[in-house]
């Protein structure tokens, strides 16, 4: 191989990695940091008002309450 096709397919490769580093730091792949999966709200209890059910949450950060449809099931956790 050539000393010049050698340079010719480095740089293709090297532009190659630096599209692909983009794309994946501008969100084009769906990625969750580890981080993320401490920074979960855990659901503490509920209490129906009228046509609503509020559902109450302990986060990292405080507590925090959602409101739902009165026949809707509160979820389990939330991310914070």
């Amino acid at each position: 191989m050539s000393g010049v096709l050698r340079l010719v397919i480095g740089l293709l490769m090297a532009i190659l990695i630096l599209a692909i580093s983009l794309l994946v730091s501008v969100g084009g792949t769906e990625t969750v940091p580890a981080f993320e999966a401490l920074e979960t709200c855990f659901l503490t209890g509920e209490r129906v008002s009228g046509m609503k059910k509020i559902c109450y949450y302990e986060c990292v950060a405080g507590d925090i309450a959602i409101t739902v449809s009165h026949v809707a099931l509160c979820p389990l956790s939330l991310p914070e």
